[in-house]
């Protein structure tokens, strides 16, 4: 059974949330009084930048390109296949929900500023998340994933939960999943969702 849109909606509002209550954002604002973190937004490297056809609501292109950087590297290699010929473009879709959830919107943009720029020994790295190689996203990834501090796990946690969202909420992702959806407007019943299919 999925989550209405209305539940979805609250539920990713609840997991962003989790990066202003755990001290995120003051966080960021203190690295960039430092001039660790630039307040502008910069171009968006090339490989990730957004398409021509992209119009961005909330999201900066560089902040676009981070986001779409770390889903490459958090959704998994079949994901990351769709994702690369532009099948489905997760920060596009993260800036459309992004723009239902205005309140959200910078929260997510400080974090993948952070991302992007903050040096070590806050992230593991010296250059800019998006000028790493995979290994180098990974290692970062992970440090989130395993740190000690709450920052770190929130900011690990809305990244991925975001990126799983934006993915598979978008009928290509189905090719993998295997998954029939939409639910609603008579598309897919949910018994025939639940139907045993043992084919390939």
């Amino acid at each position: 059974m999925t989550l209405p849109r209305d539940a979805a909606l609250q539920e990713m509002e609840a997991t962003l949330a989790l990066l202003d209550r755990r001290g995120f954002l003051r966080l960021a604002a203190a690295l960039a009084a430092a001039g660790l973190l630039p307040t502008g937004c910069g171009d968006a490297p090339p490989p990730l930048a957004p398409g021509p056809g992209v119009r961005l609501a909330v999201l900066t292109p560089r902040s676009y390109a981070v986001f779409q950087a770390a889903a490459l590297r958090l959704l998994g290699p079949r994901a990351a296949e769709q994702v690369r010929a532009g099948d489905v473009d997760p920060a596009a879709l993260a800036d459309a929900w992004l723009a239902r959830l205005p309140a959200l919107g910078a929260q997510l943009h400080q974090g993948l500023l952070l991302l992007e720029y903050a040096p070590w020994p806050l992230l593991p790295k010296l250059r800019p998340f998006t000028r790493l190689d995979d290994a180098g996203r990974d290692a970062v990834l992970q440090d989130l994933f395993a740190a000690g501090s709450d920052w770190k796990r929130a900011l690990f946690k809305g990244l991925k939960s975001f990126a799983c969202l934006t993915f598979y909420a978008a009928p290509p992702s189905r090719a993998i999943t295997r998954y029939p959806g939409p639910f609603g407007n008579a598309e897919v019943t949910i018994a025939e969702a639940m139907r045993y299919d043992d084919g390939p």
